[in-house]
């Protein structure tokens, strides 16, 4: 679904070859541009401004390593305090001993449960509600209705680090005591 909406923005046709065991090939294929053509280049986002997320626990669940990995570099960099796990059971243990302020989930854990289970599983832990975000390239309404239904907001991927700085920067604020 990611690449059908890469190829929706681009505007050729998306090709796709599986093989069973083995993964997928995507392909988009583009004109070529006219000989010493060069686009513009892009402007640069500005840089991230650190430290106004200290202080903020999260736990990002997701059964991909890779995934896991670029949550860990994204959120440290805006010095937010990120806990990781790749199964259901490994988040249960881990929202015991970290305490988040957000969790973070995928939709597809490929585990005993989906995202929206798990994130309900660790709502049946916490003491108080706590801010959840399902992650899903998955834009199915059910999907989307299940997550608003539960009180948990839908972030789809991929997920734009601004639209995700936004949100945590949003639930830290209103979580954080006032300035004396």
């Amino acid at each position: 679904s990611i690449c059908q909406r890469i190829s929706r923005m681009l505007g050729p046709p998306l090709r796709a070859h599986s093989i069973v065991g083995r993964g997928s090939a995507f392909c988009v294929t583009v004109p070529r541009s006219a000989e010493g053509a060069v686009a513009p280049a892009a402007p640069r986002a500005a840089p991230v401004q650190a430290g106004t997320l200290s202080g903020l626990r999260v736990l990002c669940v997701d059964n991909d390593p890779e995934i896991l990995h670029g949550m860990r570099a994204l959120l440290g960099r805006w010095q937010v305090d990120v806990a990781t796990a790749s199964t259901v059971d490994e988040a249960l243990q881990t929202a015991q001993t970290h305490a988040p302020h957000v969790f973070l989930v995928d939709y597809h854990l490929h585990d005993r449960l989906d995202g929206l289970d798990c994130l309900d599983a660790l709502q049946a832990l916490q003491s108080t509600p706590f801010v959840g975000a399902l992650l899903t390239a998955d834009g199915r309404p059910e999907v989307q209705n299940a997550a608003r239904e539960r009180g948990y907001r839908l972030l789809t991927k991929p997920i734009r680090p601004a639209s995700l700085r936004a949100f945590l920067a949003a639930h830290h604020q209103a979580s954080s005591p006032p300035a004396a």
